[in-house]
């Protein structure tokens, strides 16, 4: 009979106890875990505990790019010309904007200053073909006098004088707005003095190298250096032929 009451008694004591538990639950995080409260120093510092293999060994990081797997890259990978110039922007990033472009320029007309002090007026007008060639038309017209005439006997040369003649110019370097150029030039000559009834004509031709820049805003610097043969010919039968330097020194404008 004992036994059936202590059994009662026990049996009764757990289901008080465990109402009692499921009545007032214990707090979050209780109890707590092994080794609480934690030693002094805690929470451990970043990147603790460290991974296996650590510290790393020497050499470490590889080099770039090893060790690349068989195969890898693939030939002609990447393409020629890839990454582009420049600093190197992430996917999604803003591309800066590209450079202007040079306006196009498709006609240059100059004039010679050297031959105003004679003086005359000589006009070049180039057309652009194509990039890299130009087709050029030389014309002028003026007086030339002959400073150098001191004999009193002899009359003062002053003589009308006109020019025709054309270029064809290669740019070699650069283009028609700004490069260095190789070309021939061909010249025809005539002068008359109606004063004297004397005239003579000349025709001239000749290789060259020359340089051309002509600026965005259109102010055109155009200089030639190079020799040209030089056939000339008096309406009094005497003629002449000779090689005689070539030099063209012209600032204008483009378009």
């Amino acid at each position: 009979m004992a036994r059936w009451v202590l059994l009662g008694l026990v049996v009764g004591m757990f289901i008080s106890t465990r109402a009692a538990a499921q009545a007032n639950p214990p707090p979050a995080g209780y109890p707590p875990p092994a080794g609480y409260p934690p030693p002094a120093g805690y929470p451990p510092p970043a990147g603790y505990p460290p991974p296996a293999g650590y510290p790393p060994p020497a050499g470490y990081p590889p080099p770039a790019g090893y060790p690349p797997p068989a195969g890898y890259p693939p030939p002609g990978y990447p393409p020629p010309g890839y990454p582009p110039p420049g600093v190197y922007a992430p996917p999604g990033a803003m591309q800066p904007p590209p450079p202007p472009e040079h306006p196009r320029k498709v006609f240059s007309l100059t004039i010679s200053p050297i031959h105003l002090l004679f003086p005359i007026v000589e006009l070049t007008g180039e057309a652009r073909v194509h990039d890299k060639i130009g087709v050029a038309l030389i014309g002028g017209a003026g007086k030339y006098s002959d400073p150098n005439n001191t004999n009193p006997s002899i009359s003062r040369i002053s003589a009308t004088v006109w020019e025709a003649g054309g270029q064809v110019r290669a740019y070699v370097v650069g283009d028609f707005r700004h490069g260095m150029q190789i070309g021939g030039e061909l010249l025809y000559l005539h002068l008359s003095d109606d004063r004297l009834s004397a005239s003579g004509e000349g025709l001239a031709v000749g290789p060259f190298l020359g340089y051309k820049i002509a600026t965005d805003v259109g102010f055109t610097f155009d200089g030639q250096l190079g020799v040209e043969h030089v056939s000339a010919q008096a309406d009094n039968g005497q003629s002449n032929k000779t090689w005689i330097p070539l030099l063209n020194l012209n600032i204008g404008w483009s378009f």
